[in-house]
Parts: structure tokens; sequence; C-alpha cells
């Protein structure tokens, strides 16, 4: 049996410093690139030179967590959730074997584990899983940061007042937010947590149940709301809403669940920009 040591450090190094980097994520621990790649390089050496070493079974076994433990403390040098650190690295370590097992064994290629997990193959394949991998992460990281920043350009403060207070939210503009009030007032739409700003428990839950006439709001409907989960009744009630301080008149309808809209606050439409610019 031939074995490629390049290709033993390459994946060694690649998987070791994924994992370590997936445990620290884990315990939103500081990532240190260096840290990483120290910790990385020391288990891929081991992986290299555990062939040598006459040990098996349990000493074996211990051996390796020894290494393990090493390399949790290389990847931040700070004892901090040190323990943490060791079992969610190894947790992962073994996960992430039994995975490349199960698909080295889809693929027809040999597999063996000596002091280490290892396969016979003209290329590297666990580095090829390990760059598929960190692609795929990549593509979504473009993707969500690309939605970060159209709701940051589409997005703006205002002040909205519902029986006299007032507070500012950051409202996203939707342009697909086309939602009325039977007068045809524009409406915007509010996550029901984020109504802690004007109501206590008791009267968001009235709300909810579509009793915010009880609550003292004027105006009170409910309207049909579409989305993708189906079609629900949103609670819509009368309010006054400030845009580059001009105030006008608005409703506010409260959502069922969650709201894509980043770290917006609010969806407006485009309706209650047109004012402004006039």
């Amino acid at each position: 049996m031939e074995i490629v040591i390049e290709y033993v450090l390459l994946d060694n190094f690649l998987i070791d410093a994924l994992i370590m980097i997936l445990a620290l994520k884990t315990l939103k621990l500081p990532i240190s690139k260096w840290g990483i790649v120290l910790a990385a390089s020391f288990g891929a050496g081991f992986a290299v030179v555990s062939p040598l070493i006459p040990v098996s079974g349990i000493l074996a076994i211990l051996l390796k967590l020894a290494v393990a433990f090493v390399m949790c403390f290389m990847a931040c040098f700070t004892f901090k959730k040190i323990f943490l650190r060791f079992c969610i690295f190894v947790i992962y370590t073994f996960a992430f074997g039994g995975a490349l097992i199960a698909l080295f064994t889809f693929m027809n290629v040999q597999v063996y584990d000596a002091m280490y997990l290892g396969y016979v193959s003209e290329l590297p394949l666990g580095a090829l899983i390990v760059a598929i991998i960190m692609f795929f992460v990549g593509v979504f990281r473009f993707i969500n940061n690309l939605y970060k920043r159209r709701v940051w350009t589409n997005s703006l403060p205002i002040k909205i007042k519902i029986r006299g207070k007032e507070k500012q939210v950051k409202g996203f503009v939707d342009t697909g937010n086309t939602l009325r009030n039977h007068e045809g007032v524009p409406v915007i739409v509010l996550p029901e947590k984020q109504l802690a700003g004007w109501f206590d428990a008791h009267e968001r839950i009235k709300i909810m149940f579509g009793k915010a006439d009880e609550v003292g709001l004027n105006n009170v409907e409910m309207i049909t709301v579409g989305s993708l989960g189906g079609s629900y009744k949103m609670c819509v009630f009368d309010a006054l809403v400030t845009i580059d301080g001009l105030e006008q008149k608005a409703c506010v309808g409260v959502a069922n669940g969650r709201v894509r809209c980043g770290d917006c606050q609010a969806i407006i439409g485009s309706d209650l920009l047109e004012a402004v610019k006039c």
C-alpha cells in the first residue's frame, strides 16, 4: 500500500483547520488565523508520524485525545472553555470522520484505520471535500451579505406614533408591500415582538386575538395577507408615521411569525415615501 505524505499533510491540515474553526464558532470564541494554522499543522504532523508510533488500542485512543487537547489549546493559547473546546472538537472530528468513511465507501474508495483515518486514492479526496464545503460556505456568505447590503441600502429611520407614544425604528422599504386598509391607507408591517415598545404583554395578547379596539386603538380591522405558507388574517389599526420630518397617516399591521427584513424592525411600502419626495 502506497501512502503519499503530501496528501496526508494536505488532507489533515485542511480537515483539522475546518473542524477547529467550527468548534470555535460554536462556542462564539475569537478565531486566530495563526492559532488555527499552528493547531492544524500540529495535527497534520501527528498524522504523518503516527504510523511510526508503536501503540494501539486504548493507548492509541488516549494519545489521539491528548493531541486533540493540545490542538485546542494551540488554536487560542488560552484555557478559556478549554474543556468545552476539546469536547466539541472531538465530537465534530468523529462526526466528520464518520461522514468521510460513508462517502468513501459509497465511492468504492479503500479506507484503513491505523493511528489515523486513511484511504487509497490517486487524488487528495479529503482536501477536495473540504474545498467543496468551503466553496458552498463562501457562496452562502456571499448571498447572505448581498441580502444584508440590499436591506441596508433600502432602509431608513422612521418614527411611529401609537396612542400618543412615539418610537423610532428602522424601516425596510419593500415595493412588494402594497397592503392597505379599507380606506386605502398604507400599512406598515411590524413583527409582534416589536409591539413591546407601545403595549404591555396583556395588551399584545388582545391585539393578536383581534381585540385591538379593547386596547384603545382606532379603526381596527382584520385584513387578509398572502404569504408563502398560505394566507392569514392581520390585525391593522391607525397610527402616525414620521419620515424625514414629515408626519403622515398610516396603519400598523401586526405580522404573525417571522418577518424577513434583516436588522430592520418594520416593513414599509414605497407609497409612504412618495409624500416625502413631493
